[in-house]
């Protein structure tokens, strides 16, 4: 029996695709890469933005009207319950066109619910109680996900994720440290850690996320060469991780921290429990400390009652943080979140103007801070290669802060690591020459 995962949404998502694909093969199944010669496909999702959901629904219903009888099964953050249509009321089981949904982190009860459709085909069907001792199966063994709690507690005015992700769980450091020991020793080279707010890890109920960087910093003995983690809260960015950032070997100088908003007044509606002020003290700490780092962020714009004042608060703040990259959203209203109860929506034009208007001050310092590399070496992970006409290889891959790097080799270099010399840019792309 052929299976098939097709997965949306973050680098969470696509580490629980390769546990799902995991505990299927132990089951007896194989794993394909296209649809249409598959038994079953699983939809991983996501409903941070209604787009993504819309894509997903999209997807299934295409799915099922070219193959009729094709059995289907959803996970991921669109997913309340467990179940099949006879055991379980999750809404997403009135689209007709799916036959089981389940939680992700009731991933060991998957085997089970196969054998009602498809009996005497799954060969393990004993249930696995811990998610996350499920072995995943890791397609790139270089660079690897590696979960290290689930859920969230923050609430967030605009955020559908404690609804569908549940409570914070974390994993024991001991168990994070197997895995990441086993997949060093398979060949990887970077791992990121994961969660929703990965800095507020405990272990033993005690925060200590500075503590985990250092533990696994300790693989580099056995060939690990980069650490990076997504994404952690403002709220928890304490002095104890930055300095952990500072002095490990292996964790990159480029941190991904969601600002989401660059006015007071909207960072308190968002529930965000942090102040501008506040964010800008731990970025002036990270570059005092780490010269050169690399800042990527999240921003809302369009968020419930945000007036053309708190919009200029933001480019000001933009102006001043000259991130590297920005993964800026148009806010979505997500139901069951208090923002999307609000009546001060902003009109969608207007979003999208304002969108605009803060990518151009995004890209702008973007930009300039990739021409400061021209001329300079950075070590690069090649990520693809694509052999050109004249019989070299195009391999591009990203820098230890995180920067899109291309050059031309005389062979695949995809999962190495080079020095490249930067010699020109095109854009948001480096391009160099191996030294």
């Amino acid at each position: 029996m052929k299976f098939c995962i097709e997965t949306f949404g973050c680098q969470m998502n696509y580490s629980d695709s390769e546990r799902v694909v995991g505990i299927l093969e132990r089951a007896g199944w194989e794993k394909s890469d296209v649809s249409e010669t598959a038994d079953l496909v699983i939809f991983n999702t996501c409903s941070v933005r209604q787009k993504s959901e819309d894509k997903a629904v999209g997807a299934i219903r295409k799915l099922k009207q070219h193959i009729p009888n094709i059995h289907i099964g959803v996970t991921g953050c669109m997913v309340r319950q467990t179940g099949s249509r006879s055991t379980s009321s999750d809404p997403i089981l009135k689209l007709n066109t799916v036959d089981f949904v389940f939680r992700i982190e009731d991933l060991g009860k998957v085997p089970k619910i196969l054998e009602e459709f498809f009996p005497e085909k799954v060969e393990f069907a004993e249930e696995i109680q811990n998610y996350f001792s499920i072995s995943p199966h890791v397609k790139n063994k270089k660079q690897v996900f590696v979960p290290i709690m689930q859920g969230c507690d923050k609430f967030c005015a605009y955020c559908i994720v404690p609804h569908t992700r549940g409570r914070e769980i974390s994993r024991p450091m001991e168990d994070i440290l197997k895995e990441c020991e086993t997949l060093v020793q398979n060949g990887a080279r970077e791992i990121t850690l994961l969660g929703q707010n990965v800095n507020s890890y405990r272990n033993n109920g005690k925060k200590c996320f500075a503590e985990l960087l250092r533990e696994v910093d300790i693989l580099k003995k056995f060939g690990l060469k980069r650490i990076r983690f997504t994404s952690p809260h403002p709220q928890d960015f304490k002095d104890d991780v930055i300095d952990a950032i500072a002095e490990c070997e292996t964790v990159c100088p480029c941190v991904h921290l969601p600002a989401q908003h660059g006015s007071n007044k909207v960072l308190k509606e968002m529930l965000r429990n942090y102040t501008v002020e506040e964010y800008e003290e731990i970025v002036k700490k990270l570059r005092e400390k780490i010269p050169g780092c690399g800042l990527v962020t999240d921003i809302i714009v369009g968020f419930p009652g945000e007036t053309e004042e708190d919009f200029q608060q933001l480019l000001n703040f933009g102006e001043r943080m000259k991130f590297d990259f920005s993964y800026t959203a148009i806010y979505s209203p997500r139901k069951g979140t208090t923002a999307a109860e609000r009546k001060d929506q902003i009109p969608l034009e207007e979003k999208k103007d304002r969108f605009r208007r803060f990518d151009e001050v995004v890209k702008k310092h973007a930009l300039a801070r990739r021409a400061e590399f021209i001329g300079k070496e950075v070590e690069v992970l090649f990520e693809q290669a694509k052999r050109q006409k004249d019989g070299l290889w195009r391999c591009g891959g990203r820098s230890a802060e995180f920067l899109e790097v291309y050059a031309t080799c005389g062979r695949d270099m995809a999962g190495e690591i080079a020095k490249v010399k930067i010699t020109d840019q095109d854009g948001f792309v480096l391009n160099g020459d191996l030294v």
